[in-house]
């Protein structure tokens, strides 16, 4: 999905390839448990748990489903923000923003629970750790080759993501960032395109002085879209833009297998997978300053059917 900032939101979806293969752990066993006593949750809302959320067009550029009835349960300080108007929540603190998102990249609204189309559901009770359902059919559709997208995500500092004890936005340098999750996918017929794309990522963002990094890891993708170079790599930008003038680096990378209709808990450590890449983020995988903008669980297609349930989902720094 395309970067830019109307109503708060992100999204740096549509140079994500795919490829999948698994991560080597990085610590031991002891050393995992005692950094699992350590470790922070930075999102107002780790699950989801709450109906607290909206539907985004990230190509149009226009946000057009709220819920705002469990916000209540997490009013704070640090999520007032008067942008947030659009949102219609406004607690005795002040105006607040959603909690988390669905991001959607390259579909009309008028193929929403459509087929050919998308759909996004939340389903179970509020307080629960809701599963959020995902679902991306363009196989049929008569453009059939263009990029399609359907995405959860959680985002920007005072919306989804909280600030350290000091005020101060959490860094990519600050500690072991990982992000977790439960997930199952399950795809219908065949492939239409000769990007045989169906692929579901972890996708994380940072910004630099440098611009907005991405690191894309890949868990599903049944149609081998993209061949690895030497050193696993799927796809990256070499850290320029379109033009080839210098911009945040993009790289995609394979990573913890699903196998389709099974749910398997996904564990991403990106500062890990950040050193293991880091010739592809400039040499500085986590820079100070490196604010973190955006954790997004991606759904992406050309001329396929995808669908991709989410559940249990926190983003954590050690």
């Amino acid at each position: 999905m395309r970067a830019h900032r109307r109503n708060k939101h992100i999204g740096l979806l549509a140079a994500v390839a795919a490829l999948a293969a698994l991560l080597i752990p990085y610590a031991t066993s002891g050393e995992e448990e005692a950094a699992a006593a350590t470790a922070t949750s930075i999102v107002y809302d780790p699950g989801p748990r709450l109906r607290c959320y909206s539907a985004s067009d990230e190509s149009g550029g226009t946000n057009y489903g709220n819920d705002s009835r469990d916000c209540g349960a997490i009013d704070e300080p640090g999520r007032v923000d008067d942008s947030c108007t659009w949102f219609g929540y406004s607690s005795p603190r002040g105006t607040q923003c959603p909690a988390w998102r669905f991001v959607t990249y390259g579909w009309d609204e008028n193929r929403l629970r459509q087929y050919p189309g998308y759909d996004h559901q939340v389903q179970g009770p509020s307080g629960s750790p809701l599963k959020l359902v995902l679902q991306n059919n363009s196989r049929n559709l008569q453009d059939q080759c263009e990029l399609k997208e359907v995405a959860f995500s959680y985002e920007y500092v005072g919306s989804s993501l909280e600030r350290r004890a000091d005020g101060k936005e959490y860094n990519f340098s600050d500690g072991r960032t990982k992000v977790s999750y439960d997930a199952s996918v399950e795809q219908s017929g065949d492939f239409r395109c000769a990007e045989r794309r169906a692929i579901l990522t972890t996708d994380f963002i940072y910004r630099t002085a440098r611009g907005l990094n991405l690191i894309s890891v890949v868990h599903y993708d049944p149609g081998a879209f993209s061949r690895p170079n030497e050193d696993g790599v799927l796809w990256s930008n070499g850290c320029k833009d379109g033009e080839g003038r210098p911009s945040g680096c993009r790289v995609t990378v394979p990573g913890q297998r699903i196998e389709p209709g099974r749910t398997t808990r996904i564990d991403v450590d990106f500062t890990e997978v950040a050193r293991q890449y880091a010739r592809y983020l400039g040499g500085e995988p986590a820079p100070s300053p490196s604010q973190i903008e955006a954790v997004q669980v991606v759904n992406s297609t050309k001329g396929a059917d995808l669908k991709a349930e989410v559940s249990h989902a926190d983003v954590t720094v050690e």
